[in-house]
């Protein structure tokens, strides 16, 4: 394997692992409302994400599943996902 697929290997591992610790973040959460602005709280799809969020911690959902329920509501869900980890960091 020459270097350069080795690091794009090694990069994409990185970027995978950092995803799932962010997804875990999520799910691990308790959203204080106050906290969260109102661009993400006044976001349309908000509150499907929360649903979304709400059912894999109730049925302990892999973070694999849960985002593939994220990104099955679309990708302007899953960037207020992302607003959402940036926000309770």
């Amino acid at each position: 394997m020459s270097m350069r697929n080795r690091i794009k290997k090694s990069v994409a591992t990185a970027n995978s692992q950092l995803a799932e610790r962010e997804l875990q973040l999520l799910l691990d959460t308790r959203f204080d409302l106050e906290t969260l602005s109102p661009a993400i709280k006044d976001h349309s799809q908000y509150q499907a994400l929360m649903d979304v969020i709400q059912t894999a911690s109730e049925r302990n959902l892999s973070v694999a599943e849960f985002e593939s329920n994220v990104r099955q509501l679309g990708e302007e869900t899953w960037l207020l996902a992302k607003d959402i980890i940036k926000a309770v960091r």
